[in-house]
């Protein structure tokens, strides 16, 4: 990876952990970048109310048929044979989680527990 795009990626990652501390989240940046610095999965880049993982990725143009309309609160993308996937605007996806604050302790509690019923089927 270049310095450039790193550099890139590293500002990005600041921006997006001071825009979840906008919301009044507890947000903060793996050091290097890198999850396994907290003992988490590499593609860890941040962390929000310690139970949040998040991969912050800059793109310099993101496919106009994924973005959602305004007049959307979320996309449901799917593939073939794939795992279905939600699409939001990060300013609204931090929203949401300030509404849930108070049990995001339990979200991967759950998460786990969704893992392993998805496995089974």
């Amino acid at each position: 990876m270049s310095a450039k795009n790193k550099r890139r990626g590293t500002t990005y990652e600041r921006k997006c952990v001071e825009r979840a501390k906008g919301f009044e989240l507890k947000a903060e940046r793996t050091w290097g970048s890198d999850g396994r610095s907290r003992g988490l999965h590499q593609e860890v880049d941040m962390v929000i109310e310690d139970n949040v993982y998040v991969q912050c990725k800059k793109r310099k143009r993101i496919a106009e048929h994924l973005k959602p309309i305004p007049e959307l609160h979320v996309q449901f993308v799917g593939e073939d044979r794939g795992e279905d996937l939600a699409i939001m605007r990060q300013d609204y996806f931090l929203f949401l989680l300030t509404l849930v604050k108070d049990n995001i302790f339990n979200l991967n509690k759950y998460g786990d527990e969704y893992g392993k019923r998805k496995r089974k089927s």
